[in-house]
């Protein structure tokens, strides 16, 4: 589609009273400045519309699997097939819920049967799989006179990942630990990482770190203790997806902290060479097998990209669909529930399935935090960086989520008293805020606590 400039709107108007003083006075030299002035303008209109039609374009992100927060960069192959040279160039790309911005590029020309290679920036991306729409170039020719309009490549898929915390040991799982990680480093130490499987004598070449000292004292020969990695059953996690209990918006959101909370245990279980079995609460159930290797933590990394906050139903309905439809999972080593909402029925499921005999886990992300900022505020920081202390903890704001936080996003009493009714019949506790430092609340060395955590 093409369309006149004010420039352009201008030059008509002019050629329009040119030919109107013509016909008055009656000269015909400015006849032919009337029609000057117009054949100017349909040739540049033509012009950009000939060579707009011959333009195609091929994008690709770098790299190709962004993590959220990143800023990659946006690679566009631009070609003009046309005979005639290109014209100034205003290449928009809308990344739609990939970024809240938009980049444009600039291209001053192109050459006949030309290729240009254009590369920009995108803003700080947010977690998902992103559709981003068709670009368009905006083509103007070298005297400003008319513009035309284009879509000139297909829509692109994005993945973009979630950032998750390396853990080097979980509160939750105590008796797990680790042995080696994906870039091939041995021996990281930690909780209850092997089991005892016998003791054999010593060959030669082995380290002497393994030694065990009191059978050597016996037999009076080197004796070697053997250590296993435990052989438990998979780790069951199920990611709450309630569609009404999200707080916040995207990237800034309880539902996103779920995500970090549930790649981060995942990520080290996996690491610690057991698998994992990955539920998502979602409007359609979702259950993901993981292995223990680099394919089930790719695998892990693309289906929490995946999942959505759109779950009609309360969390409690997985829980029982958990008890129904998926019994061997209650033989799990353990079950984590990851949720962003807490309610009596809530508490009551899980009691249930604890009667089934479930080894269970509860971690609650406090929607409190993300309720309290105003709609219009921008984050200056990254949403998975602790506000620094220079900048207002929108906790410190008054809440007015009901039922699940007062003010300074501590927690309400009737939340306090279902996550305490849990932690007293044995299920391990632990909840998350905005502005959290992961590493250190999920960690099994924690020291301290931030006020109103449970």
């Amino acid at each position: 589609m093409a369309y006149p400039t004010l420039r352009g709107y201008a030059l008509l108007a002019l050629a329009a009273a040119t030919y109107i003083a013509a016909r008055i006075v009656g000269t015909w030299e400015l006849y032919l400045f009337a029609f000057a002035f117009l054949a100017a303008f349909v040739l540049s209109w033509l012009s950009v519309i000939a060579t707009g039609r011959k333009l195609s374009a091929t994008r690709v992100i770098m790299p190709e699997r962004p993590v959220a927060g990143d800023e990659p960069e946006l690679v566009v192959t631009l070609k003009n097939a046309s005979l005639l040279p290109g014209p100034e160039l205003t290449l928009r790309n809308q990344l739609g819920g990939m970024s809240e911005d938009e980049l444009e590029i600039e291209v001053e020309g192109m050459a006949p049967r030309g290729t240009q290679v254009l590369r920009g920036y995108t803003g700080r991306v947010n977690r998902g799989v992103h559709i981003v729409p068709r670009a368009e170039v905006v083509a103007e020719d070298r005297l400003g006179l008319s513009r035309s309009l284009h879509k000139i490549s297909e829509p692109l898929t994005v993945t973009v990942l979630p950032r998750i915390v390396r853990l080097d040991s979980c509160a939750l799982y105590p008796d797990i630990g680790l042995r080696h990680d994906w870039n091939g480093r041995q021996g990281l130490s930690a909780f209850g990482a092997s089991e005892f499987r016998g003791i054999r004598p010593h060959q030669p070449g082995e380290p002497l770190s393994h030694i065990d000292w009191k059978s050597t004292a016996k037999t009076g020969n080197l004796m070697i203790r053997e250590m296993d990695e435990p052989a438990g059953a998979d780790v069951t996690l199920l990611l709450d997806g309630t569609a009404d209990r999200l707080q916040g918006e995207a990237p800034d959101s309880n539902f996103e902290l779920a995500v970090r909370v549930a790649g981060s245990l995942a990520d080290y279980v996996l690491r610690a060479n057991r698998g994992v079995s990955l539920l998502c609460h979602e409007r359609t159930w979702r259950q993901h097998r993981l292995t223990a290797d680099g394919n089930g933590r790719r695998a892990l990394l693309q289906a929490l990209a995946e999942t959505k906050p759109n779950a009609g139903g309360p969390l409690v309905n997985a829980l029982r669909h958990l008890r129904t439809d998926g019994p061997y999972l209650l033989h799990s080593q353990s079950i984590t529930v990851v949720s962003i909402s807490v309610d009596r029925h809530l508490v009551r499921a899980l009691h249930q399935l604890q009667d089934d005999g479930a080894k269970l886990a509860f971690v609650y992300i406090s929607g409190g935090g993300f309720a309290t900022r105003a709609s219009g505020e921008k984050s200056a920081l990254l949403p998975f960086l602790p506000p620094s202390p220079q900048s207002d903890d929108p906790r410190e704001a008054s809440a007015t989520q009901s039922g699940s936080t007062h003010a300074s996003g501590t927690l309400s009493p009737e939340t306090r008293a279902l996550l305490m009714s849990l932690s007293t019949s044995g299920i391990p506790c632990l909840t998350i805020e905005r502005g959290d430092d992961l590493a250190r609340r999920l960690s099994l060395t924690q020291r301290t606590r931030r006020s109103g955590a449970v």
